[in-house]
């Protein structure tokens, strides 16, 4: 049986087959991992601290380097 209409279309709404076995076919994949392991957001905020005080650390070199330069 065809659940689907001339323009590809599902008739049947949220009951569709077709539906309902893609979501648990994406359901099976993030339960056994085939998407991959989602990452620590702590490992995250750790590493953009990090870069935002590398950042900041280069940011106040260049400007000693150029009050010595200017002499001000």
């Amino acid at each position: 049986m065809n659940t689907c209409c001339d323009y590809g279309k599902c008739t049947q709404g949220r009951d569709c087959p077709i539906r309902k076995q893609r979501a648990q076919e994406a359901n099976e994949a993030f339960i056994n991992g085939v998407w991959g392991k989602v990452a620590d957001p702590y490992d995250e905020v750790t590493e953009t601290f990090k870069a935002l005080i590398a950042v900041i650390a280069v940011t106040a070199a260049l400007t000693l380097i150029s009050f010595f330069i200017w002499g001000k």
